[in-house]
């Protein structure tokens, strides 16, 4: 149906645009290794272009080719029709003078096994799906993509996902096979850019906004959401202007219905963030976002108010205050870049008047004679009933479809982690080692779980420390849709002390995978 929707619509475009060259206004994929491809390519660069690289998925229209050719696009040459389709081009594409669509499979088809003591289970991945892409005449551009998954998580992934009734990341699953997960996801954007500093889109999906591998403003964690975007480029690139606006849900369902299955209680998110390029050294991005209610327990749906659609930062906060009707959090996020290698960025978020978080990481990039390899080191700290709130106003905790908006470990956490990715010619090894502390006050969570309203009695103090590592090899087919060939193992050990309990728990898992993939996504199991 979306991609239906999707074809309609640039078929309406050619026909009352007429006959021009087109043009690319798609979004580039957010898989997290590819982006960063794209900023060792921007700033290695001597064009004296900007790039704003907080602002995530980024669009070609404005983004130089230059920059994003290299990363996406193989110049190898092939001798053989099945070699190039392997590892250069699409399965399939159509490009004439306004037309141009291609499309492809996605997948992710894992296998290996997790240890847990003294048992072993299976943990898989089945992920079959396909993408159509095109751009059509000078201004359109869509894509779409579904996926259709079952998978079989490691338990304490397990565990993350049966509390919150979802597919992490991908949205409501149900039941498959004993444990495991059944869900398909779907998303889509049409693109359209009248001109070079102007760029509309709707659609469903997902954004980012930060420099770093978390964020704790806006993060792609969560399912993909119905939205529409305006983006501004002004003054010759230095300032880049974002108003998000996204219709989302709570998994709680309204009461009192006549279907078989009653809808979610709903709501409504309003992001922006405003970046400005100081010069090609130093970025500084102020960012707002306002979750409102559309569901009032005695009124049922009810409207949404008008500043919820003004697309001027600072309006919601100005007119509810931090702690007003509306949730509201504000941020600023700082990126600076030194010798054309290295980066040293971080982010300041503020929720209510009391409660706030703050990243600060580097990262080297381009490692001398590994040109597509980097290393990573990052900090995040969140303050205890962060991005949740009251009893009375739950429906409007900084969340969409029972996942975290921001950062996956919630609130109430320390953070630190090390990345590393390194890369000779097709082959990649991934290193990944994290360690965070949490602090709550109940079984459940209470003060870390966002889920959870902050004003619930407490049970006591229970504490978390876990150690997260893994290693993961694999070699690189089409730069496409970043087929790989991979494998890894990783391992998780967690201590939980409370103070209702002398006897402290200790939990250890490990577990080991190989596979082919697709790999155009971020996935946040490291936690």
């Amino acid at each position: 149906m979306r991609l239906n929707r999707s074809f309609f619509l640039v078929l309406f475009a050619t026909i009352f645009c007429g006959e021009m060259t087109y043009a690319q206004h798609l979004n580039l994929p957010m898989n997290y290794n590819l982006t960063q491809q794209l900023e060792m390519q921007v700033l290695s660069s001597d064009s004296g272009a900007y790039f704003h690289s907080a602002v995530r998925p980024s669009v070609q229209t404005f983004v130089s080719p230059t920059f994003y050719a290299p990363v996406y696009n193989d110049t190898g040459k092939y001798y053989y029709a099945f070699t190039e389709k392997l590892f250069q081009k699409n399965l399939l594409s159509v490009e004439e003078k306004d037309v141009r669509l291609v499309a492809d499979p996605l997948f992710n088809f894992t296998y290996g096994k997790t240890r847990v003591e003294d048992t072993l289970l299976k943990i898989s991945s089945n992920v079959r799906g396909v993408r159509v892409a095109g751009d059509i005449t000078r201004n359109f551009s869509f894509e779409t993509r579904v996926y259709e998954t079952q998978q079989f998580y490691p338990v304490y992934l397990d565990s993350i996902a049966g509390a919150k009734q979802t597919s992490l990341g991908i949205g409501r699953s149900k039941p498959f096979k004993g444990r495991g997960y059944d869900a398909t996801m779907s998303s889509g954007v049409a693109s359209f850019s009248p001109s070079k500093q102007v760029n509309l889109q709707f659609g469903r999906g997902k954004h980012f906004i930060g420099d770093g591998y978390r964020s704790l403003l806006l993060s792609d964690n969560m399912s993909p959401v119905p939205f529409f975007n305006l983006s501004l480029r002004l003054f010759k690139g230095k300032l880049h202007y974002q108003s998000l606006n996204t219709w989302m849900q709570n998994r709680i369902r309204i009461p009192a219905t006549h279907s078989a299955e009653a809808l979610f209680k709903r709501k409504a998110g309003a992001f922006h963030y405003l970046s400005y390029a100081v010069n090609s050294h130093l970025q500084i991005g102020l960012f707002e976002g306002a979750i409102y209610k559309n569901y009032e327990e005695n009124k049922g749906m009810v409207a949404l108010p008008y500043d919820f659609y003004l697309p001027v930062i600072g309006v919601p906060t100005l007119l509810n205050g931090l702690n007003g009707v509306n949730n509201s959090l504000l941020g600023v996020n700082v990126k600076v870049s030194l010798f054309k290698q290295l980066v040293i960025y971080g982010q300041y978020m503020q929720d209510d008047v009391n409660k706030n978080g703050f990243q600060i990481g580097g990262k080297w990039l381009r490692i001398k004679g590994l040109k597509n390899s980097w290393v990573q080191i990052e900090y995040n700290t969140v303050s205890d009933f962060a991005y949740t709130r009251s009893t009375s106003g739950l429906l409007e905790n900084y969340t969409h479809d029972n996942q975290e908006l921001a950062h996956p470990l919630g609130a109430g956490f320390n953070e630190f982690l090390v990345l590393a990715h390194f890369e000779k010619e097709r082959y990649f090894v991934n290193f990944e080692t994290l360690f965070y502390s949490k602090k709550y006050y109940s079984s459940a969570g209470l003060g870390t779980n966002v889920l959870l309203a902050n004003d619930l009695p407490q049970e006591g103090i229970f504490r978390s420390k876990v150690n997260y590592s893994g290693i993961e090899v694999g070699y690189l087919f089409n730069r496409k849709t970043n087929m790989q060939l991979f494998s890894k193992y990783n391992y998780r050990n967690e201590l939980v002390t409370s103070s209702l309990s002398e006897n402290p728990i200790l939990k250890f898992e490990s577990f080991w995978q190989i596979g082919f993939r697709t790999n155009l996504n971020n996935y946040y199991y490291d936690m």
